[in-house]
């Protein structure tokens, strides 16, 4: 009977230990403090893309707007930036690439809110006719060390007309 009665209690023991340690795991996972991904990084983001007059006359340039929205500034780094423009069928297939290319530059500084508009293509050499996606990721070899990369790409539709690109961008 002894024995049986030590069989019962460590069952019964154990049962509460396990359940004690759910409770006590579950209330020290609620309470810790949530850490966010931003704090103390930057984050770039492409928040649109541009037609710029060049010094020609009829000659446009584009351009895109980095923003850092993250919460640190950053000094003196390096971007780069995968560009492709693509031809699309209806706006909706691509049809084929028309360019693409990596390009880098340096900035000296990008505070938070801050945006930088920078120039990736001109018109000069891009068709006349047509619906043409630019597709843009900044930061593509993960050089800068960022909060979110999620949200490092930006993509948009324009229409050219007789070689018009100044009044066709797609919203």
């Amino acid at each position: 009977m002894n024995l049986n009665r030590v069989k019962y209690m460590n069952k019964k023991n154990l049962k509460r230990s396990i359940i004690v340690s759910i409770v006590i795991l579950f209330l020290s996972t609620t309470f810790l403090p949530f850490v966010y991904a931003s704090e103390g990084k930057p984050d770039l983001v492409i928040d649109d893309i541009i037609l710029w007059p060049c010094e020609f006359p009829r000659e446009y340039k584009f351009k895109y707007s980095l923003t850092n929205i993250g919460d640190t500034p950053i000094y003196k780094f390096q971007y780069e930036t995968y560009f492709k423009i693509q031809w699309m069928l209806f706006g909706k297939i691509p049809l084929s690439t028309i360019r693409s290319h990596l390009q880098s530059g340096y900035l000296s500084r990008l505070l938070p809110g801050d945006r930088a508009n920078i120039d990736f293509v001109t018109c000069a050499g891009l068709p006349r006719f047509g619906v043409y996606r630019f597709s843009l990721i900044i930061n593509p070899n993960l050089k800068i060390e960022e909060s979110n990369y999620d949200n490092n790409k930006y993509a948009e539709n324009w229409k050219v007309f007789f070689g018009d690109w100044n009044q066709y961008k797609e919203i």
